[in-house]
C-alpha cells in the first residue's frame, strides 16, 4: 500500500466516521509514514495493521477511545480486559510494540515471512504456539470485514 492509500483509509474509515466529534491527536502524514515504515521493517502487512487499528480504537480517533489515547496505544497491546494498561511515550512506541508483537508471535513461517490479514484470519488470530490475540469471539470476522472494506476503498 502507498502512503496515499494509507491516508485515504485513515481519513475515510477513522476520521470521517466521527465527523466533528473525531479526536485526532496525530498528524496523518506522519501516521501513514510510520505505518509504512514499521510494516516494512517488521514484515507485517499494512492492511492488517489498519484493520486492527480501526477495530481496536479507530486509531484513537473514536471519542470513546480515551484509554488508547492516554496510553498512546492504538492497537491496545497490553491493554487487557482486566483493566491493565501498557503506556508508551508516543504513538511510535505503541506502533513499534504492535508490529514487533505481530512479527514475533503471529507469523506462521511455513506460510511466508510476512504476517498478512489472510494468515491471521485463517488461524483465527491464534499464535503458532497457542493463545489468541483478542478475547472477543467475533474478532476474526470483524477484522475480515474491515479488510474487505479497505480493499474496496483502495481498489484492491
Amino acid at each position: 500500500m502507498t502512503q496515499e492509500q494509507i491516508k485515504l483509509v485513515l481519513k475515510r474509515m477513522c476520521i470521517d466516521v466521527f465527523g466533528k466529534k473525531a479526536v485526532v491527536a496525530w498528524d496523518i502524514d506522519t501516521m501513514a509514514e510510520q505505518l509504512e515504515r514499521y510494516a516494512g521493517q517488521y514484515k507485517v502487512e499494512v492492511r492488517l495493521a489498519l484493520a486492527q487499528g480501526i477495530l481496536e480504537s479507530h486509531f484513537c480517533v473514536n471519542p470513546a477511545a480515551s484509554r488508547s489515547r492516554t496510553t498512546h496505544n492504538i492497537f491496545n497491546v497490553g491493554n487487557v480486559d482486566d483493566g491493565g494498561n501498557r503506556y508508551f511515550g508516543d504513538w511510535q512506541g505503541g506502533m513499534a510494540a504492535y508490529f514487533k508483537l505481530m512479527a514475533r508471535e503471529y507469523c506462521y513461517r511455513n506460510e511466508g515471512n510476512t504476517v498478512t490479514a489472510e494468515m491471521m484470519v485463517a488461524h483465527d488470530f491464534i499464535r503458532p504456539r497457542g493463545g489468541r490475540y483478542a478475547t472477543a469471539p467475533s474478532y476474526t470476522q470483524d477484522i475480515a470485514k474491515i479488510v474487505e472494506k479497505i480493499d474496496k476503498l483502495i481498489g484492491g
